[in-house]
């Protein structure tokens, strides 16, 4: 059997299409070389590619002689760069062992017709997994004989790139598109590197499969745009269009080229209208805003390469929007120890912004100091690096601090700026979501994340697939995107409703004594008749969480005193972390707690509660908690909110059934109303901390907080 390969993990997302899938044609094409019909809709014909109308002199699209001459200087004259060649030539040997099995199709004549939310784990595996297993070995092979001149890495990347010609793309359904992208990038990587070597009949093999390749990926890309799949502003457009660029590059058919930058729903579109703020991508994922923008960055590569100028990287759009905008919005959404927050489908993956190898690209393009600063804090730097410019020997770190996204509905309070701010344990951020729910958006709204001590302490979790197709996986779709795995509340356990409008932002300040945020739903958008308001205020010892809850009316409703269940929630740490005894002595006096067997909520493990009322776990009017892990401390201090019950249990961090669990609070209060406010405290530097609530002024909430002596009072709006 083939040796099982590991993808780049940005490379293996697909798409939320729960649908019953009509099929695109009435039948596949039954052999190679038969010409494919006039696809509807395309301004121009996918005739046979020919690499004999290819202009001289390759490789030309993915690498430069001149690049290459670098990255050889590289590896003899840079230790850092000669640890990358050795990892990449220790790829290489291993890809030298990959046997080839037949690239069955067979398997699409019996799912054709099947409904498409269970067919996503066959089409990812034979459409996307299966065909790439070959094009990235024989991607990585063809880069390692470029660097090399050993003859074993270019024969068996060209009996590689051979054995895929034999996929004849017979799959037609939604996800196909991206998929076939993916791995004819990989492909056609390959085919630049060797194409001096091949002979002519090997040439028209591979010609041929990247005929049919382009048809299918362009009937599928006209397919979304007819259809509107994905709300129109999606990745998988990005990724149809740049491999359609990209081979309209390498045979030198601009008429490709210019419907990869400028056809319908094309790169420069999707630039246009799928940034939002700053330049963050619109799907409501910080996990996928680089889904969409890869593959822009890689078409704009090649176009650099080739001379072909204005490239992506050079045009200024409608509206001001350009390329490098995207890759400079991620800066100011990063924890301090550079951690994107899994805001989103992020499918329990945790990720840091200076392990993103597309900012190798991004430093040959425009030279960024920031780019530079962020590559040399790369765990390991990838093969693209070879052939880059060097890095300054002093690279100084970007300017950060707390910041609103309007257009997104996000908000970042910081407790330090600049170099302070960078892997600094000491430092903290505080995330609040109003954001409106797009196609990769959870039940999160009003969900809060704390960062401190160089982790995430307080986060939306997710728990891990461990089947190939985390997308399509049980637990992505019962547990991952509803509201008991965000920090928000949910009433009636039930998840908030999906809603394309934003909630309100009521107010935001950043001055050196507070950072704050109000963030409101008073419409009774997430659920019917309820209205709901967060209030963060972050100041240099602690953080106010303020979170008020109404159910009595709702817009044209009439009042009601109706009892709800109204469930304040939070996840802390990692599987890792838990509330030792000795420092929560009250827990002991908890007791086993059935939790619904419906929906979500069978997925918690080891729930135990209060009973009667708060019990023991009350002290002088307040809730307390301290968790502990590796090194973190974090602590809550809550006014008691009338609460009904305090659950505690945990959640599951993969699907597994062994698998270990994150701790989880519910704080849980009956009634038409709700109001928790609470503090947390991080690390050991607050010796004491005490929260009090006293008589507001109209239209407001006033809070007092002693810490060690120290008193701070916060006025916080009423919900309305």
């Amino acid at each position: 059997m083939a040796r099982k390969i590991r993808l780049p993990g940005h490379l293996l997302t697909a798409d939320l299409l729960l649908l019953t899938l009509p099929l695109l044609l009435s039948a596949g094409a039954k052999a190679a070389d038969l010409p494919r019909p006039p696809i509807e809709g395309l301004p121009f014909q996918i005739t046979a590619f020919d690499a004999r109308d290819v202009v001289a002199g390759h490789p030309r699209v993915f690498f430069s002689p001149e690049e290459i001459e670098r990255a050889r200087k590289h590896i003899q004259e840079d230790a850092g760069s000669r640890k990358v060649f050795e990892k990449l030539i220790a790829d290489a040997d291993q890809q030298l062992e990959v046997s080839l099995q037949p690239l069955d199709e067979s398997w699409w004549e019996a799912n054709r017709t099947r409904p498409w939310e269970e067919t996503y784990p066959q089409i990812f595996q034979h459409t996307m997994r299966e065909p790439a297993v070959y094009a990235v070995a024989a991607s990585t092979l063809a880069t390692a004989w470029l660097l090399t001149d050993r003859a074993e890495y270019e024969e068996q990347a060209g009996k590689l790139l051979l054995h895929l010609t034999s996929y004849q793309f017979k799959a037609e359904h939604y996800d196909v598109g991206m998929n076939y992208a993916i791995w004819l990038l990989h492909a056609l990587r390959a085919y630049d590197a060797l194409l001096p070597e091949l002979s002519t009949a090997k040439r028209e093999r591979i010609d041929a499969m990247f005929t049919r390749g382009a048809w299918a990926v362009a009937n599928n890309d006209i397919y979304w745009i007819k259809n509107n799949i994905g709300g129109g502003l999606n990745n998988h457009l990005a990724w149809h269009k740049m491999i359609l660029g990209l081979l309209g590059l390498f045979y030198d058919r601009p008429e490709m080229v210019e419907f990869c930058l400028h056809g319908p729903r094309g790169l420069a579109p999707l630039l246009e209208d799928g940034l939002l703020d700053d330049g963050l991508w619109i799907e409501s994922s910080l996990g996928y805003h680089f889904t969409g923008i890869v593959p822009m960055v890689l078409f704009a590569d090649s176009q650099r390469r080739m001379d072909r100028s204005p490239t992506l990287f050079d045009l200024t759009l409608a509206n001001g929007r350009t390329l490098k905008q995207p890759l400079d919005a991620m800066f100011n959404v990063l924890a301090p120890d550079g951690l994107i927050p899994p805001i989103g489908d992020a499918y329990g993956g945790r990720n840091r912004l200076w392990d993103n190898s597309i900012y190798e690209y991004g430093w040959c393009a425009w030279g960024d100091p920031k780019y530079a600063w962020l590559l040399s804090k790369a765990r390991s730097r990838s093969v693209q690096s070879l052939f880059s410019p060097p890095l300054p020997k002093e690279v100084t770190a970007p300017p950060v601090r707390s910041i609103l996204l309007p257009e997104h509905g996000y908000v970042f309070l910081r407790s330090h700026e600049d170099d302070a701010y960078w892997d600094n344990p000491q430092a903290r951020c505080a995330f609040l979501t109003y954001d409106r729910s797009h196609v990769h958006s959870n039940a999160d709204k009003l969900s809060l994340m704390l960062f401190g001590q160089n982790r995430m302490l307080v986060s939306d979790v997710e728990g891990k697939a461990t089947v190939p197709h985390a997308f399509s996986s049980r637990i992505q779709r019962e547990l991952n995107r509803g509201g008991l795995s965000q920090n928000t509340v949910m009433i009636d356990g039930r998840d908030q409703r999906s809603e394309g409008r934003m909630l309100r932002l009521v107010e935001y300040r950043d001055t050196p004594a507070e950072k704050r945020a109000t963030a409101a739903d008073e419409e009774g958008l997430l659920y019917p008749g309820v209205r709901q308001m967060r209030t963060i205020c972050m100041t240099p010892e602690y953080v106010l969480d303020v979170f008020q809850v109404n159910c009595t009316a709702g817009p044209g409703t009439a009042p009601t005193e109706r009892e709800r269940q109204i469930d304040w929630i939070v996840h802390i740490m990692d599987e890792k972390a838990g509330a030792p005894p000795e420092h929560n002595p009250a827990l002991n006096t908890l007791k086993p707690f059935e939790l619904p067997q419906t929906g979500a909520w069978p997925w918690l493990k080891d729930a135990k509660a209060t009973e009667n009322g708060l019990g023991s776990l009350l002290v002088d009017g307040r809730i307390a908690f301290d968790w502990r892990g590796e090194g973190a401390r974090l602590r809550l201090q809550m006014l008691d909110p009338g609460a009904e019950r305090v659950i505690v249990c945990g959640y599951p961090a993969t699907d597994e059934p062994g698998a270990g669990t994150i701790p989880m609070l519910i704080v849980r209060r009956r009634g038409p109303s709700a109001v928790f406010a609470a503090i947390w405290l991080v690390g050991n530097e607050v010796k004491q901390a005490r929260l009090t609530s006293l008589p507001g002024r109209p239209g407001q909430l006033l809070y007092e907080v002693q810490v060690d002596g120290r008193t701070r009072r916060h006025l916080v709006p009423v919900l309305h």
